[in-house]
């Protein structure tokens, strides 16, 4: 049994009031994994609530059931239930198999046809999306996105890993909403960037407002305005205030840096490059001091590496996959 026929059965027995502790658990770890979940059983919740008068009827007959079923799932579909009914109906478990088989049909058939999520993952360059409200989200190369080929009424769910910038259409009516590892990220219409990694997310507000919530703590959210960053990391919000637009330097190809920390210059130039350039350990303390005041616009790595060289007088070594400066 796949992923998600083996959640619609739990959905089944759950409605019908037949599910094991254990298979409750199981079920509420799939909702609390994601939003777009509890979304998905709410209306399979109504699904169930719809087919109510079919298993009503005084002489259920799974045949004529089936029949009015078929009219609603695709023939694909139909042809894998077709194996489900061959094995479920037995004389002692027929009542229970009626209720399944309805309840995956239906389930099924609202699977096929609302719930069709697209995912896209920029592989080679960082790519432009267009969502079905028109918002639009440049996603970083190595990123994925996954969103509805149509949103809920009530929200516009998308879910991230990696890094993207955003640009949200305003809509009081229909939040949009990013689901991450670690996080919920909720707007209304605003332009943002997110970053989401196994161990942080960081979140930073160009325009408008945006709420960043724990995924697991509901109660340990902050509110962002522009020009706000704020990263998620061990269950605690650490915020400042943006002074460059660095964070920006993969979608516009410009580092600038005026007066800025050394070790600041490092930390831009490695998530920009995507190479760890660092200071060596026992020249931390002898470099904390020191400012540098340059530029880059699309150089390569080695052209950037020589300027700040030429600026700091330190050197550079190669580690494994570091670049670590060094006074020696």
């Amino acid at each position: 049994m796949s992923e998600n026929d083996n959640i619609i059965s739990l959905i089944a027995k759950q409605l019908q009031g037949m599910a094991t502790a254990e298979e409750k658990e199981q079920l509420q770890l799939w909702l609390k994994a994601n939003p777009a979940h509890q979304q998905q059983y709410d209306e399979m919740a109504v699904i169930w609530q719809k087919s109510g008068p079919l298993l009503a009827e005084p002489h259920f007959s799974a045949e004529a059931a089936w029949l009015k079923l078929d009219e609603k799932i695709s023939p694909v579909r139909k042809m894998h239930y077709d194996s489900v009914i061959s094995f479920m109906f037995t004389a002692k478990r027929i009542a229970v198999a009626v209720v399944l088989i309805t309840v995956m049909a239906l389930a099924g058939y609202w699977w096929h046809s609302h719930s069709q999520w697209q995912s896209i993952t920029a592989t080679n360059n960082n790519q432009s999306i267009t969502l079905p409200d028109h918002s639009v989200v440049l996603l970083r190369k190595g990123s994925t996105l996954d969103f509805p080929s149509t949103f809920n009424k009530k929200q516009r769910l998308v879910q991230l890993t990696g890094e993207a910038f955003f640009k949200v259409q305003h809509n009081e009516s229909q939040p949009f909403l990013i689901a991450t590892v670690n996080s919920e990220v909720k707007v209304l219409g605003t332009s943002f960037l997110v970053n989401s990694t196994k161990a942080e997310d960081e979140v930073v507000v160009v325009t408008g407002r945006v709420n960043v919530q724990d995924k697991n703590r509901n109660n340990n959210a902050v509110i962002l305005t522009p020009g706000q960053r704020v990263v998620l990391q061990n269950d605690h919000f650490y915020q400042n205030e943006v002074t460059d637009s660095n964070f920006l330097a993969w979608q516009t190809g410009l580092l600038n840096f005026k007066n800025t920390s050394f070790h600041k210059v490092l930390q831009d130039l490695s998530n920009y490059y995507d190479v760890p350039v660092i200071v060596d350990a026992a020249d931390e303390a002898a470099t904390q001091e020191l400012t540098i005041t340059v530029r880059f616009e699309n150089q390569p790595l080695e052209q950037a590496l020589e300027e700040i060289r030429l600026i700091t007088g330190l050197n550079t070594k190669k580690a494994a996959d570091k670049i670590i400066f060094c006074r020696k």
